[in-house]
């Protein structure tokens, strides 16, 4: 089937997942806790921001430097601590990423390579139909049907005390003992956007 629908590999695996999870109701859901060790190593890399993820993009732990540049927790005013939720449900000149129409098509299609694995999910499911609700424009992109594996990409963000854009490179790192989540870290993509980090953490330790 994957072949005659001409598939590329996340595609194929999205297929698979739903094919198997048609199968296995009951999936345990992501895990929604970080041990002393794990939340050491992203406070270990401050003044880098980190966080940690689970594959609905909720916010599991964060570092100081996170926390300075995202608003977490408060998550820019929305109250969850979940990336897409904010980036969808904030005003647009109040969203800290810079080019919303290039990243969130990339984030929705990496959620749906993961929703997958969780379909039949009460939280996975009530997840999507509230945002969906919420945001005319994610239930536009879920309904696409696009799916992505996450990667690393340079990613623009704004900051209301920052002088100019931050261009920060973003890398995925596997969790062990902590099934579907990932570490984030954030490291300048330029000398300027390092200067404007340093600035902010700066402010923060004044």
């Amino acid at each position: 089937m994957a072949r005659t629908l001409r598939l590329d590999a996340p595609e194929h695996e999205h297929l698979y997942h739903l094919a198997v999870a048609a199968y296995a109701p009951g999936r345990q859901t992501d895990a929604i806790e970080v041990g002393p060790e794990i939340q050491g190593i992203i406070d270990a890399l401050d003044p880098r921001p980190a966080a940690v993820y689970n594959t609905r993009y909720d916010v599991l732990a964060t570092n100081p430097a996170y926390r300075n540049l995202f608003g977490v927790p408060e998550m820019a005013g929305t109250g969850i601590r979940n990336v897409l939720w904010t980036l969808f449900t904030v005003a647009e000149e109040a969203c800290p990423v810079v080019h919303r129409t290039r990243e969130l098509p990339i984030m929705v299609a990496t959620l749906r390579g993961a929703y997958g694995r969780h379909t039949g999910e009460p939280a996975w499911e009530s997840f999507v139909e509230q945002l969906s609700a919420a945001s005319p424009y994610f239930a536009e992109l879920w309904r696409s049907g696009d799916v992505a594996p996450p990667g690393p990409r340079v990613k623009t963000f704004r900051h209301w005390a920052a002088t100019d854009e931050i261009r920060m490179t973003s890398v995925s790192l596997s969790v062990n003992g902590l099934p579907e989540c990932r570490i984030v870290a954030y490291t300048p993509a330029d000398e300027e956007s390092g200067e404007q980090v340093a600035a902010l953490r700066r402010r923060r330790e004044a």
